[in-house]
């Protein structure tokens, strides 16, 4: 089995490993979840990040935890849930939306560019309509646009959010699962 390394070669300090599980009711994820962390964060009605950072010796990485969570909740309560995997809350969440319903997406340090940067800019966490429709403008078209900007060209248009997204898209999102 593959495993991922998920220490970047930058002065950035090890990560953790992150999982977002979408696509069932909130109980029914911390109920399955808390099996594997106690470091679980809602996210939405249908959504919850996991740090299970501490628990790969007991369960396995990141995408053998994330396959056993999508088993048993199918399996236990009959419905399907895409969960996606990485270093950081914002590629967690972009790695759950990216395969519908009923799978496992990693984004990790070595094909992050691949999977991230072509993705639409308005995929991105908290790129709303007014967001997208300021860096459509700017011919900031997809995730690896907005990646390549000048923070300070971002933070004149955006403020404190411009900042924020160029880090969501260079992978340095550094929140941790609360």
């Amino acid at each position: 089995m593959q495993k991922y390394d998920f220490r970047r070669t930058s002065a950035v300090l090890l990560c953790g490993t992150m999982l977002l599980l979408t696509g069932c009711k909130q109980k029914t994820v911390t109920l399955e979840s808390t099996d594997y962390t106690d470091q679980v964060e809602p996210f939405s009605v249908d959504e919850s990040w996991l740090d299970v950072t501490g628990s790969q010796r007991l369960f396995g990485d990141g995408k053998t935890i994330a396959d056993e969570l999508r088993r048993r909740v199918r399996e236990e309560l009959g419905i399907t849930i895409s969960v996606g995997v990485s270093d950081n809350k914002a590629w967690a969440k972009l790695g759950s939306d990216y395969k519908k319903p009923d799978a496992t997406t990693v984004i990790s340090p070595e094909n992050w560019r691949e999977i991230v940067w072509p993705l639409p800019v308005g995929d991105l966490l908290f790129v709303g309509r007014a967001a997208r429709q300021a860096l459509n403008s700017i011919g900031v078209s997809t995730i690896g646009d907005l990646a390549k900007c000048k923070v300070e060209t971002l933070e004149t248009m955006l403020g404190k959010l411009g900042y924020q997204l160029h880090q969501y898209a260079n992978g340095l999102d550094r929140s941790p699962v609360r």
